[in-house]
């Protein structure tokens, strides 16, 4: 019985126009994956790339992952909604983590006359935030371990 982990790998990344065809998929370790992606990220530059090689790599993990994919993608999204998939993923992302004060005077620099962000300073509205911050850090710390061991898999 073999340990090696293979990947399926689009000779032709979906994100540079590459479909699921029988002759665009290969059949890679995670290894020559991760390779495949720095190759692929070294000849185009793209950041999809970019963030695959480092993640199969091990470069990187789940949470840099999503603000990788956050802070690059949105350069390109800029004014446009997110969706609830990836507003679950950034929120779930940062939980959390500890912001300096610094950077909390820039968000909320770049929040002002934002309505929907009106009743934030409530009492009631915090209540709600941090009973949901608590259910998503329970949520993540269990799901952290099944995510790594699925990624694993494939």
């Amino acid at each position: 019985m073999s340990t090696t982990i293979y990947h399926t790998h689009h000779i032709i990344p979906k994100h540079a126009g590459g479909t699921d065809h029988p002759d665009n998929i290969v059949r890679l370790t995670v290894a020559d994956h991760a390779e495949a992606h720095h190759l692929l990220y070294e000849e185009h530059g793209r950041w999809q790339d970019k963030i695959a090689w480092k993640s199969l790599s091990g470069a990187i993990g789940k949470e840099q992952i999503l603000l990788e994919k956050s802070s690059i993608g949105g350069l390109n999204n800029k004014g446009l909604p997110k969706s609830a998939k990836h507003r679950k993923a950034l929120s779930e992302s940062l939980t959390g983590k500890m912001q300096s004060s610094s950077i909390k005077k820039i968000i909320s620099k770049k929040m002002m006359g934002n309505t929907n962000s009106k009743n934030h300073s409530s009492k009631q509205y915090k209540n709600i935030q941090s009973q949901a911050m608590k259910k998503a850090w329970e949520k993540r710390k269990k799901s952290s371990s099944e995510w790594q061991e699925s990624n694993l898999r494939h």
